[in-house]
């Protein structure tokens, strides 16, 4: 949902005939009185949201730069520089990560197994807050808002991360048609900060930390759980909706390099999520990291010898 951080604009490209807001049909006509006055807005809305999620987002997206700015894969030995980094460093250090997971949930078997685990209060209300998510998505309930909220968690995260490098945000433009941040600057954070920052879940625990802050809402700790399982749901949704549709957030960074580091990144903030449930430990986690390490090593120097030897 990024757009190449531009100012310069061109006409978007046409959408099918009625599509303002509503999908293409043969007869426009004959379905005009279908549509409720009183649900006029909201039902145009929904039927957007369901042209844009049904056809390729390359007819849709960036509509907005000149050709001559428009972002360009990473190509030549920068590509080739990428491609190396990605499946010789971060694909080995991601599935010792996730080898070391499982090993620490296999661990935390009599936790996890636990009844009460499950029925405590953060579990719960976290799981419930999830199961929101899931039947809005999956009854299409909210999708106009959910896919704003999405478009605008996107956009600003590409904001603050430029903020955060020290470079100048200039515009941002959010609208259902995607949005973009016209930026003077731009690199692997910036352009992948949206897919491992989940941003609504962290200005929702931030809201909620200062109303405790200023009066403990000790009675309203569900809302909190059910909240953090919601936005959490939420990310992680759009995130993996996103990634296979070819964002130039990936391509002109490299597309390996950069679902290595997505993956490496939200594995990274699942283990602080697992860590606050109490369900493993850091100390306990890197004690694992060392001892996955060693043996995945040892086995592909056993798997070499055989092959090579």
């Amino acid at each position: 949902m990024s757009m190449p951080r531009h100012n310069t604009r061109r006409p978007r490209p046409k959408l099918p005939e009625h599509g303002d807001w509503r999908v293409h049909v043969d007869k426009p006509h004959e379905t005009e009185h279908l549509l409720n006055p009183p649900l006029d807005v909201w039902r145009r809305l929904h039927l957007r949201v369901e042209y844009l999620q049904s056809v390729p987002l390359s007819a849709l997206r960036y509509g907005y730069v000149d050709p001559a700015d428009e972002w360009q894969p990473v190509h030549g030995w920068k590509r080739a520089i990428r491609l190396a980094i990605g499946l010789c460093g971060l694909l080995p250090l991601s599935i010792v990560m996730v080898f070391t997971l499982m090993v620490q949930l296999y661990h935390a078997a009599p936790v996890v197994g636990n009844v009460g685990f499950w029925l405590s209060e953060p579990v719960w209300f976290t799981m419930l807050g999830g199961l929101v998510f899931m039947v809005l998505k999956g009854f299409r309930l909210a999708d106009p808002v959910l896919v704003w909220l999405y478009v605008l968690g996107h956009e600003l995260t590409h904001a603050l991360a430029a903020l955060l490098c020290f470079a100048r945000v200039e515009a941002v433009k959010v609208d259902l048609d995607g949005g973009y941040v016209d930026t003077d600057a731009d690199n692997l954070f910036i352009a992948l900060s949206p897919y491992f920052v989940p941003l609504w879940m962290l200005v929702w625990l931030g809201v909620l930390f200062g109303v405790n802050f200023i009066a403990p809402f000790q009675a309203y700790q569900p809302w909190f759980y059910a909240g953090f399982g919601f936005w959490w749901c939420f990310h992680l949704y759009w995130t993996t909706w996103m990634i296979p549709r070819e964002q130039p957030d990936l391509l002109e960074n490299g597309v390996v390099i950069s679902t290595m580091i997505i993956m490496l990144m939200n594995i990274g903030v699942l283990l602080v999520v697992l860590r606050g449930f109490g369900v493993l430990s850091f100390s306990g986690y890197l004690q694992d990291f060392v001892y996955c390490a060693r043996q995945i090593y040892v086995s592909f120097l056993d798997l070499g010898w055989l092959l090579f030897g």
